[in-house]
């Protein structure tokens, strides 16, 4: 199988999922701007992805899995406008699985190609870390403000010209 056809494979395995999928009345999918969050989780190379490090312009933090089709579509769509958007993101992963499953979570960077930091944390972890509250499916997207605080959150596939209508609003 070609690399475009299994792209293409991906695309459309999201959109079913998507067509699968209500329509979302839930409050947390409409700006919600608040406190500023506080977030830290160790990466796949050894640094920090946190506040800290993402703090001064909108942030887009996608939680995944690394066996899930949407999540790599998600990560991808999120590659791409780190490297096309304008004004310059930020943007993160968090894989959720098993810190012991931290070498298959830099493979999903590499092999994905992903030009932003992955980190991974296990549903315990995430629980201390309680910044975000419950991710409740994956991919889940945040999309945190140049303050670092909650402009969007959405559950599930998206485009990516949803994707960068978020990114221009949360400025």
């Amino acid at each position: 199988m070609t690399r475009s056809a299994a792209f293409g494979l991906l695309l459309l395995l999201a959109a079913c999922q998507r067509a699968a999928e209500p329509p979302a009345e839930d409050a947390s999918e409409e700006d919600s701007r608040g406190q500023v969050q506080r977030y830290v989780f160790g990466t796949t190379q050894g640094e920090e992805l946190s506040a800290e490090s993402m703090r001064g312009r909108v942030t887009a933090l996608v939680f995944v899995t690394t066996f899930d089709l949407a999540s790599q579509l998600a990560a991808r769509q999120l590659n791409q406008a780190l490297r096309t958007h304008v004004p310059r993101i930020n943007a993160g992963a968090v894989v959720l699985e098993a810190p012991k499953y931290a070498p298959l979570a830099d493979v999903f960077r590499t092999s994905l190609q992903l030009a932003y930091p992955v980190a991974i944390a296990d549903i315990q972890m995430l629980a201390q870390n309680s910044t975000f509250g419950e991710v409740r499916s994956v991919p889940t997207l945040i999309i945190l403000d140049a303050q670092g605080r909650e402009a969007r959150r959405h559950y599930g596939a998206f485009t990516s010209e949803e994707l960068d209508g978020w990114l221009t609003s949360a400025r």
